[in-house]
């Protein structure tokens, strides 16, 4: 409890230099931003719910995309101003590709929300030389199934890649097509608890299974920094009401309150770019530019 009220109270701290630091509240504000509660953006869906952009004086337009260079398109046609979550291999990606984009600050890390699986008594960690593996290739999911190969002595010509994405991959391993599947929450824990697959090595001590909010270069100020107080709001939220949060994410998602307390411990939420996040976007991209995903090495503070 110490611990927590602790949290809260560093919390509102950072909240209240946010908002001490912008030239904000005077007239009404625009601000068009994605709105995705999946896989588990807990910090989305608690400031969706509370209004708590819009009470900071914020007229907030929503929009769902459903992969990252969707994103980033829209936002170099001035369609969108903020990506409020987006993996960091597609905001690597992206860059990397001459897009006008920065990322403003984390938004999540979740190792174990990330995981190679396959049926169960079937795939073994020790036995994927020679195996058909899906994965959407240029995700973060395709980066851990690089480290698990590494850490196997093997590299993605020990396999054979089926560039799928995740709901086409689980369907071909459930038929068979494939030995194993990259998958993410919330199929992952889904899969599980149904008994359907077993998971054969998450990303844990190999990824940070990172997401980033990222903002159109040129973006207002004033703007990002009202959207970094209502990600902060929505922070103190879950860390005085951690029960109503979940609540709120089972109604956003659809997805039992039993699935929702499993997947909520294997996701840490801040938005502090720390020297350990540079380190595990500097990591991606080199991943992406040896796997020939990129073609320009970009350095990891071009990204901000």
């Amino acid at each position: 409890m110490k611990a927590r009220n602790k949290l809260v109270f560093l919390c509102l701290i950072v909240l209240a230099l946010l908002l001490g630091s912008t030239s904000l509240i005077l007239g009404q504000k625009q601000l068009s931003m994605t709105y995705n509660p999946m896989p588990f953006n807990l910090p989305s869906m608690v400031e969706r719910e509370g209004q708590m952009l819009k009470e900071l004086g914020v007229d907030v337009s929503y929009n769902t995309f459903l992969a990252g260079y969707t994103m980033t398109e829209a936002m170099t046609a001035r369609q969108l101003d903020i990506a409020t979550v987006m993996g960091g291999t597609s905001a690597i990606t992206s860059k990397a590709g001459d897009r006008d984009i920065q990322v403003i600050g984390a938004y999540s890390q979740a190792p174990k929300g990330f995981a190679l699986v396959g049926l169960p008594d079937g795939l073994r960690l020790d036995q994927l030389a020679g195996k058909r593996i899906s994965v959407p290739i240029g995700t973060e999911a395709h980066y851990l199934l690089g480290k698990i190969l590494a850490e196997q002595g093997l590299s993605f010509a020990d396999i054979t890649v089926i560039n799928m994405l995740v709901p086409d991959g689980v369907a071909a391993l459930q038929t068979k097509q494939v030995d194993g599947a990259m998958v993410v929450e919330p199929v992952l824990t889904r899969l599980v608890h149904a008994g359907q697959a077993e998971v054969i090595r998450d990303g844990q001590d190999l990824i940070a299974g990172l997401t980033v909010s990222v903002a159109r270069q040129g973006l207002d100020q004033d703007i990002i920094d009202l959207f970094k107080a209502g990600q902060a709001q929505a922070l103190c939220f879950i860390a005085e009401y951690p029960d109503l949060a979940l609540e709120i994410a089972a109604r956003e998602t659809g997805l039992p309150m039993a699935l929702i307390e499993q997947i909520a411990p294997k996701y840490q939420f801040h938005t502090d770019i720390t020297p350990e996040i540079k380190a595990s976007l500097t990591d991606a991209i080199d991943f992406l530019y040896m796997e020939g995903i990129i073609r320009r090495k970009i350095d990891v503070e071009d990204l901000f």
